[in-house]
Protein backbone atom coordinates (compact mmCIF):
# COMPACT_ATOMS: atom_id res chain seq x y z
CA UNK A 1 0.00 0.00 0.00
CA UNK A 2 1.58 3.52 -0.68
CA UNK A 3 2.58 6.09 1.35
CA UNK A 4 -0.52 8.57 -0.40
CA UNK A 5 -3.07 5.71 0.73
CA UNK A 6 -1.88 5.65 4.50
CA UNK A 7 -2.15 9.52 4.58
CA UNK A 8 -5.83 9.45 3.68
CA UNK A 9 -6.77 6.85 5.58
CA UNK A 10 -5.01 7.68 8.69
CA UNK A 11 -6.98 7.69 12.23
CA UNK A 12 -7.45 5.86 15.31
CA UNK A 13 -5.93 2.29 14.18
CA UNK A 14 -3.28 3.06 11.89
CA UNK A 15 -0.07 3.33 14.22
CA UNK A 16 3.02 5.09 12.45
CA UNK A 17 6.75 4.86 13.28
CA UNK A 18 7.20 1.51 14.59
CA UNK A 19 10.44 0.55 14.33
CA UNK A 20 12.02 -2.90 14.59
CA UNK A 21 15.82 -4.26 13.98
CA UNK A 22 15.32 -7.69 13.75
CA UNK A 23 18.72 -10.59 13.25
CA UNK A 24 18.23 -14.61 11.79
CA UNK A 25 19.64 -16.89 9.67
CA UNK A 26 19.30 -15.14 6.58
CA UNK A 27 17.92 -12.07 5.64
CA UNK A 28 14.50 -13.20 4.41
CA UNK A 29 13.75 -14.68 7.72
CA UNK A 30 14.95 -11.70 9.46
CA UNK A 31 12.17 -9.41 7.34
CA UNK A 32 9.75 -11.99 8.19
CA UNK A 33 10.33 -11.66 11.92
CA UNK A 34 10.71 -8.08 11.82
CA UNK A 35 7.08 -7.81 10.17
CA UNK A 36 5.77 -9.98 13.04
CA UNK A 37 7.49 -7.72 15.92
CA UNK A 38 6.11 -4.95 14.14
CA UNK A 39 2.30 -5.96 14.25
CA UNK A 40 3.17 -6.96 17.41
CA UNK A 41 4.66 -3.76 18.59
CA UNK A 42 2.17 -1.81 16.60
CA UNK A 43 -0.60 -3.66 19.34
CA UNK A 44 0.90 -2.88 21.81
CA UNK A 45 1.15 1.17 21.29
CA UNK A 46 -2.92 0.61 19.84
CA UNK A 47 -3.29 -0.31 23.24
CA UNK A 48 -1.59 2.56 24.62
CA UNK A 49 -3.69 4.22 22.38
CA UNK A 50 -7.09 3.87 22.79
CA UNK A 51 -6.97 1.92 26.27
CA UNK A 52 -7.09 3.66 29.59
CA UNK A 53 -3.55 3.14 31.79
CA UNK A 54 -5.57 1.51 34.68
CA UNK A 55 -6.71 -0.96 32.31
CA UNK A 56 -4.05 -1.72 30.14
CA UNK A 57 -2.62 -5.07 32.06
CA UNK A 58 -6.08 -6.73 31.69
CA UNK A 59 -5.00 -6.84 28.02
CA UNK A 60 -2.74 -9.50 26.30
CA UNK A 61 -1.84 -9.22 22.93
CA UNK A 62 -2.83 -11.64 21.09
CA UNK A 63 -0.79 -14.13 18.90
CA UNK A 64 1.13 -13.74 15.48
CA UNK A 65 -1.93 -15.74 13.76
CA UNK A 66 -4.74 -13.54 14.81
CA UNK A 67 -2.31 -10.17 14.59
CA UNK A 68 -2.34 -11.02 11.20
CA UNK A 69 -5.92 -11.46 10.70
CA UNK A 70 -6.48 -8.14 12.42
CA UNK A 71 -3.82 -6.05 10.26
CA UNK A 72 -5.11 -4.44 7.28
CA UNK A 73 -2.41 -3.58 5.15
CA UNK A 74 1.31 -2.33 6.40
CA UNK A 75 3.38 0.33 4.94
CA UNK A 76 6.96 0.55 4.31
CA UNK A 77 7.93 3.90 5.15
CA UNK A 78 12.25 2.98 5.22
CA UNK A 79 13.44 -0.94 5.38
CA UNK A 80 17.54 -1.74 5.10
CA UNK A 81 18.45 -4.99 4.96
CA UNK A 82 21.45 -6.60 5.59
CA UNK A 83 23.05 -10.35 5.79
CA UNK A 84 20.71 -11.75 8.58
CA UNK A 85 19.46 -8.56 9.50
CA UNK A 86 16.45 -6.10 9.03
CA UNK A 87 16.28 -2.96 10.38
CA UNK A 88 12.86 -0.76 9.20
CA UNK A 89 10.52 1.55 10.49
CA UNK A 90 6.54 0.90 9.50
CA UNK A 91 3.31 1.70 9.62
CA UNK A 92 0.78 -0.33 10.85
CA UNK A 93 -3.53 -0.34 9.68
CA UNK A 94 -5.40 -2.23 12.09
CA UNK A 95 -8.88 -3.27 10.89
CA UNK A 96 -11.55 -1.61 13.42
CA UNK A 97 -14.01 -4.19 13.91
CA UNK A 98 -11.59 -7.44 15.06
CA UNK A 99 -9.73 -4.86 17.13
CA UNK A 100 -12.66 -3.54 19.17
CA UNK A 101 -14.25 -7.92 19.31
CA UNK A 102 -10.41 -8.41 20.92
CA UNK A 103 -10.55 -5.57 23.69
CA UNK A 104 -14.15 -6.19 24.31
CA UNK A 105 -13.52 -9.75 25.47
CA UNK A 106 -11.08 -8.07 27.89
CA UNK A 107 -13.90 -6.02 29.32
CA UNK A 108 -11.75 -2.68 29.11
CA UNK A 109 -13.40 0.80 28.07
CA UNK A 110 -12.38 1.97 24.66
CA UNK A 111 -11.74 5.83 23.18
CA UNK A 112 -13.46 4.94 19.85
CA UNK A 113 -11.29 7.65 18.21
CA UNK A 114 -8.58 9.70 18.39
CA UNK A 115 -9.08 13.72 19.01
CA UNK A 116 -8.26 15.97 15.72
CA UNK A 117 -5.38 17.69 16.74
CA UNK A 118 -4.99 20.22 19.17
CA UNK A 119 -3.29 23.62 18.84
CA UNK A 120 -0.59 24.73 20.99
CA UNK A 121 0.65 27.93 21.43
CA UNK A 122 4.09 28.25 23.15
CA UNK A 123 4.90 31.31 24.61
CA UNK A 124 7.57 32.92 26.99
CA UNK A 125 7.06 35.65 28.83
CA UNK A 126 10.52 37.32 30.39
CA UNK A 127 11.15 40.62 32.21
CA UNK A 128 10.86 42.89 28.78
CA UNK A 129 6.98 41.30 28.30
CA UNK A 130 6.11 38.36 26.33
CA UNK A 131 8.28 36.80 23.05
CA UNK A 132 7.21 37.17 19.42
CA UNK A 133 5.23 34.36 17.82
CA UNK A 134 8.17 33.59 15.99
CA UNK A 135 10.64 33.23 18.64
CA UNK A 136 13.17 29.96 19.11
CA UNK A 137 13.04 28.91 22.79
CA UNK A 138 13.34 25.97 24.94
CA UNK A 139 9.91 26.23 25.16
CA UNK A 140 9.05 25.99 21.82
CA UNK A 141 11.17 22.94 21.23
CA UNK A 142 10.43 20.83 23.85
CA UNK A 143 6.62 21.20 22.03
CA UNK A 144 8.11 20.90 18.76
CA UNK A 145 9.71 17.47 19.55
CA UNK A 146 7.26 16.02 21.55
CA UNK A 147 6.33 13.12 20.54
CA UNK A 148 2.12 12.49 20.27
CA UNK A 149 1.99 10.45 17.03
CA UNK A 150 0.78 7.58 19.20
CA UNK A 151 -1.47 9.41 21.66
CA UNK A 152 -5.22 9.35 21.68
CA UNK A 153 -4.53 13.39 21.11
CA UNK A 154 -1.82 14.17 18.58
CA UNK A 155 -0.62 18.06 18.92
CA UNK A 156 0.40 21.05 15.84
CA UNK A 157 2.77 23.46 16.86
CA UNK A 158 1.63 27.15 16.04
CA UNK A 159 4.02 27.83 13.18
CA UNK A 160 4.50 31.29 14.65
CA UNK A 161 4.85 32.71 10.59
CA UNK A 162 3.84 35.82 8.95
CA UNK A 163 0.57 34.45 8.75
CA UNK A 164 -0.07 33.91 12.47
CA UNK A 165 1.74 37.37 13.27
CA UNK A 166 -0.39 39.54 10.76
CA UNK A 167 -3.89 36.89 12.66
CA UNK A 168 -2.83 37.66 16.01
CA UNK A 169 -0.52 39.52 18.52
CA UNK A 170 1.49 37.25 21.66
CA UNK A 171 -0.29 39.39 23.81
CA UNK A 172 -3.43 39.14 22.58
CA UNK A 173 -2.91 35.04 23.27
CA UNK A 174 -1.58 35.29 26.37
CA UNK A 175 -4.32 36.94 27.89
CA UNK A 176 -6.97 34.53 26.04
CA UNK A 177 -8.34 36.53 23.94
CA UNK A 178 -10.87 34.80 22.86
CA UNK A 179 -11.33 36.45 19.19
CA UNK A 180 -7.68 36.80 18.66
CA UNK A 181 -7.64 32.91 19.18
CA UNK A 182 -11.00 32.31 17.04
CA UNK A 183 -9.14 34.63 14.06
CA UNK A 184 -5.94 32.36 14.88
CA UNK A 185 -8.35 29.21 14.29
CA UNK A 186 -9.29 29.87 11.17
CA UNK A 187 -6.17 28.69 9.38
CA UNK A 188 -5.61 25.73 11.97
CA UNK A 189 -9.29 24.69 12.41
CA UNK A 190 -8.53 22.68 16.08
CA UNK A 191 -11.21 21.95 18.07
CA UNK A 192 -8.68 22.52 21.31
CA UNK A 193 -6.34 25.24 22.19
CA UNK A 194 -3.30 25.04 24.20
CA UNK A 195 -1.94 28.46 25.10
CA UNK A 196 0.85 27.20 27.04
CA UNK A 197 2.54 29.75 28.79
CA UNK A 198 6.23 30.22 30.68
CA UNK A 199 7.37 32.44 32.81
CA UNK A 200 11.19 33.64 33.47
CA UNK A 201 14.44 34.60 32.58
CA UNK A 202 15.75 32.54 29.40
CA UNK A 203 19.21 33.44 31.39
CA UNK A 204 18.78 30.86 34.33
CA UNK A 205 16.45 29.88 37.15
CA UNK A 206 13.35 28.85 38.05
CA UNK A 207 10.48 29.15 35.59
CA UNK A 208 6.49 29.07 35.91
CA UNK A 209 4.65 27.20 33.75
CA UNK A 210 0.82 27.57 33.17
CA UNK A 211 -1.88 28.50 30.33
CA UNK A 212 -5.18 27.96 29.41
CA UNK A 213 -7.34 25.31 27.16
CA UNK A 214 -10.07 26.64 25.11
CA UNK A 215 -12.51 24.68 23.34
CA UNK A 216 -13.22 25.56 20.17
CA UNK A 217 -16.41 24.13 19.97
CA UNK A 218 -18.26 24.80 23.40
CA UNK A 219 -16.38 28.47 23.95
CA UNK A 220 -14.89 26.88 26.84
CA UNK A 221 -12.18 27.99 28.99
CA UNK A 222 -9.86 26.23 31.64
CA UNK A 223 -6.83 26.98 33.05
CA UNK A 224 -3.73 25.15 33.20
CA UNK A 225 -2.79 25.25 36.87
CA UNK A 226 0.27 27.07 37.11
CA UNK A 227 3.68 24.76 38.75
CA UNK A 228 7.28 25.89 39.18
CA UNK A 229 10.16 24.32 37.39
CA UNK A 230 13.99 24.81 38.54
CA UNK A 231 15.36 25.31 35.03
CA UNK A 232 14.75 25.38 31.09
CA UNK A 233 16.02 21.79 31.73
CA UNK A 234 12.80 20.69 32.89
CA UNK A 235 10.58 21.90 30.20
CA UNK A 236 10.24 18.75 28.12
CA UNK A 237 8.61 17.02 31.41
CA UNK A 238 6.60 20.02 31.42
CA UNK A 239 4.88 19.87 28.12
CA UNK A 240 4.40 15.68 28.50
CA UNK A 241 2.34 16.37 31.71
CA UNK A 242 0.60 19.45 30.20
CA UNK A 243 -0.50 16.98 27.22
CA UNK A 244 -0.86 13.74 29.49
CA UNK A 245 -4.04 16.10 30.92
CA UNK A 246 -5.25 16.57 27.44
CA UNK A 247 -5.21 12.85 26.86
CA UNK A 248 -7.21 12.44 29.92
CA UNK A 249 -9.89 15.08 29.66
CA UNK A 250 -10.69 13.50 25.76
CA UNK A 251 -10.64 9.84 26.82
CA UNK A 252 -13.47 10.84 29.21
CA UNK A 253 -15.29 11.52 26.25
CA UNK A 254 -14.07 8.99 23.95
CA UNK A 255 -13.85 5.86 26.36
CA UNK A 256 -16.63 3.75 25.72
CA UNK A 257 -17.63 0.26 26.76
CA UNK A 258 -19.09 -1.61 24.13
CA UNK A 259 -20.55 -4.26 26.54
CA UNK A 260 -23.90 -2.20 27.71
CA UNK A 261 -25.90 -0.79 25.42
CA UNK A 262 -29.05 1.14 25.70
CA UNK A 263 -31.68 4.08 24.42
CA UNK A 264 -32.97 7.00 25.44
CA UNK A 265 -36.00 9.29 24.39
CA UNK A 266 -35.10 13.16 24.77
CA UNK A 267 -36.09 16.21 23.65
CA UNK A 268 -34.31 19.67 22.85
CA UNK A 269 -35.66 23.10 23.37
CA UNK A 270 -35.15 25.13 20.11
CA UNK A 271 -35.49 28.93 20.93
CA UNK A 272 -33.53 29.34 17.52
CA UNK A 273 -32.06 27.39 14.78
CA UNK A 274 -28.45 27.71 15.71
CA UNK A 275 -29.39 25.45 19.12
CA UNK A 276 -30.63 22.45 16.71
CA UNK A 277 -27.76 22.77 14.79
CA UNK A 278 -25.09 22.93 17.67
CA UNK A 279 -26.92 19.59 19.38
CA UNK A 280 -26.70 17.86 16.52
CA UNK A 281 -22.63 18.87 16.11
CA UNK A 282 -22.00 18.21 19.53
CA UNK A 283 -23.59 14.29 19.70
CA UNK A 284 -21.83 13.93 16.51
CA UNK A 285 -18.61 14.10 18.48
CA UNK A 286 -19.62 11.90 21.12
CA UNK A 287 -18.59 8.22 20.77
CA UNK A 288 -20.80 6.93 23.02
CA UNK A 289 -23.57 7.82 21.10
CA UNK A 290 -24.00 4.85 18.35
CA UNK A 291 -27.26 6.66 17.02
CA UNK A 292 -29.59 9.28 16.76
CA UNK A 293 -33.01 9.00 15.37
CA UNK A 294 -35.32 12.15 15.05
CA UNK A 295 -38.74 10.86 15.52
CA UNK A 296 -40.45 14.84 15.36
CA UNK A 297 -38.95 18.12 14.84
CA UNK A 298 -41.14 21.16 15.33
CA UNK A 299 -40.02 24.62 15.60
CA UNK A 300 -39.53 24.67 19.32
CA UNK A 301 -38.42 21.56 19.83
CA UNK A 302 -37.16 18.20 18.63
CA UNK A 303 -37.85 14.69 19.54
CA UNK A 304 -34.59 12.25 19.53
CA UNK A 305 -33.86 8.79 20.22
CA UNK A 306 -30.50 7.95 21.46
CA UNK A 307 -28.84 4.61 20.84
CA UNK A 308 -25.65 4.87 23.46
CA UNK A 309 -22.99 2.45 25.17
CA UNK A 310 -22.82 2.72 28.78
CA UNK A 311 -25.17 3.62 31.38
CA UNK A 312 -26.83 6.75 31.47
CA UNK A 313 -24.83 8.44 34.23
CA UNK A 314 -21.99 7.87 31.66
CA UNK A 315 -23.84 9.28 29.01
CA UNK A 316 -24.36 12.69 31.30
CA UNK A 317 -20.83 12.82 31.84
CA UNK A 318 -19.53 12.12 28.27
CA UNK A 319 -22.58 14.57 26.83
CA UNK A 320 -21.13 17.12 29.14
CA UNK A 321 -17.70 16.91 28.24
CA UNK A 322 -19.18 18.12 24.50
CA UNK A 323 -20.87 20.89 25.96
CA UNK A 324 -24.46 19.53 26.34
CA UNK A 325 -26.31 19.17 29.29
CA UNK A 326 -28.92 15.71 29.57
CA UNK A 327 -31.22 16.34 32.56
CA UNK A 328 -34.54 15.15 33.68
CA UNK A 329 -38.09 18.03 32.97
CA UNK A 330 -40.49 16.40 35.11
CA UNK A 331 -41.07 12.85 33.76
CA UNK A 332 -39.35 13.33 30.23
CA UNK A 333 -35.21 13.96 29.43
CA UNK A 334 -34.14 16.72 28.13
CA UNK A 335 -30.75 17.56 26.00
CA UNK A 336 -29.29 21.06 25.40
CA UNK A 337 -26.37 23.24 24.75
CA UNK A 338 -25.02 24.16 27.79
Amino acid sequence: MSGGAFAQGSNTYTVTGVDVDVTAPDAVQARQQGIAEARRKAAKMLVDRVVAPEDRARVTIPGDASLEGMVRGIEFVRERSAPGRYIATLNVVFQPDPVKAWLSQAGVKVAETVSRPALVIPLWKGQAGVEPLNDSNAWREAWRTLDTSSSAVPVTVLRGDQLDQNAVTAEELYVGDVSALARLNERYRAPTIVVAIVEGSKDGGPLTVGGLRYDAQTGARSEIPRTTVPDSTQLATAAQQIHQKLDEQWRSVATVRRDSQDTLDVYVPIRALGDWVQVRQRLGSVPAVKGVVVRQLESDRAELRLEYFGTTDELQRTLASAGLVLDKDADKWRLQVR
